[in-house]
């Protein structure tokens, strides 16, 4: 017996080959379908990190081959589809990103990343916002597996992100479709409606992001709701101040509601913040507005607070500079302006309504 164990020890090495052997050739006789599909995965992985590294280093159409050569050995990679979709995307072939989005989701329904993505594609791009507006509330509807674990993981907050996300991208939707449908049309009501909702809904989740607050402002005011329209420019601006959408957006608002000196001020600022080489046509918008309630103020007989405000005006301009492509006051005081800026005159007119 002893001898026998002094055998297989001298011949270990060769005995584990030849099982190895053995069953690799069994296998290969029993599952060849399956040692092919290994093979292949091998392969498909191999050219995705190929195509990783490329897209890592901008080599964009270098990433496309090789995420086509990947597909080609393992169909089912779903990130590699969705990264080449994204490709699509950067060269604005957006029918291919849109079908290759719906392939990877194909195989991967909960890939929500890769469904935000291509609901903005076919909301901003295709015009497919009954489309759009399904891939949002198939994020919504989907229950991702939640986990916290202190110090290591917890992805509670981006699941939480990506509902409000969705939500505010439903929005947008449903707003791009109001105006597709005619500002006189009754459809152009229920979709701004519906806009609204959703932005409320993304409130909720993320109570202090800017887009969200801005274009529920911008669907308010839309609607007629001067109150929350009124109220959530205030919060944007108080949000970002140095934006000059919501500066704009909100002088229209208090022009329309015949606050002419405070749209003035409100149209400086949106200028002033626009003046950068990048809003040239913005630019002109803006000061075609402000010609319009300079006209304003002087048909209602406030000729001395224009004399005033020009006077006033010409002793801020004194004080602007401008530092790394950014407004500021001279005595260094990117502070007061930002305070300045932050200002939103009728705050509290629209509160009391």
């Amino acid at each position: 017996m002893g001898k026998f164990f002094n055998i297989i020890k001298i011949h270990i090495k060769k005995i584990i080959l030849a099982i190895i052997v053995i069953i690799i050739a069994v296998s290969i006789f029993l599952f060849p379908n399956w040692i092919e599909k290994q093979y292949k995965k091998i392969w498909g992985f191999y050219y995705v990190y190929k195509g990783d590294k490329a897209y890592k280093k901008m080599k964009y159409q270098k990433a496309v081959d090789f995420y086509n050569k990947a597909l080609e050995y393992y169909p089912e990679h779903y990130k590699a589809r969705c990264n080449l979709a994204n490709l699509y995307v950067v060269y604005e072939n957006y029918y291919e990103a849109a079908e290759t989005y719906d392939i990877a989701l194909k195989y991967k329904p909960d890939y929500i990343s890769c469904r935000m993505d291509y609901g903005i594609i076919l909301s901003e791009q295709l015009a497919d916002y009954d489309k759009a507006v399904q891939e949002y509330g198939k994020i919504l509807e989907s229950k991702p597996f939640l986990l916290y674990i202190p110090f290591i993981y917890n992805n509670l907050k981006s699941v939480k992100a990506n509902r409000g996300l969705a939500y505010y991208n439903m929005g947008i939707a449903y707003r791009n479709k109001s105006i597709y449908m005619g500002e006189n049309s009754i459809a152009y009501i229920q979709y701004l409606k519906k806009a609204k909702e959703s932005y409320d809904n993304a409130k909720k989740i993320l109570p202090n992001d800017y887009d969200t607050i801005y274009n529920s402002a911008l669907t308010n005011q839309l609607l007629g709701n001067v109150k929350e329209s009124g109220l959530g420019y205030c919060k944007a601006i108080e949000l970002k101040p140095y934006n000059f959408e919501a500066h704009y957006n909100y002088a229209l608002l208090l022009r329309s509601l015949n606050f002419n000196q405070e749209a003035l001020s409100e149209l400086e600022k949106a200028g002033m913040l626009a003046d950068n080489g990048k809003n040239i046509e913005q630019l002109q918008y803006i000061y075609a507005v402000i010609g319009d309630v300079k006209k304003n103020l002087v048909n209602a007989g406030e000729i001395e607070f224009l004399k005033n405000h020009i006077e006033e005006s010409a002793t801020d301009k004194s004080e602007l500079a401008y530092r790394d492509g950014k407004v500021i006051l001279k005595e260094d005081s990117d502070k007061l302006l930002t305070k300045k800026l932050k200002y939103c005159p009728k705050k509290k007119y629209f509160e009391e309504l």
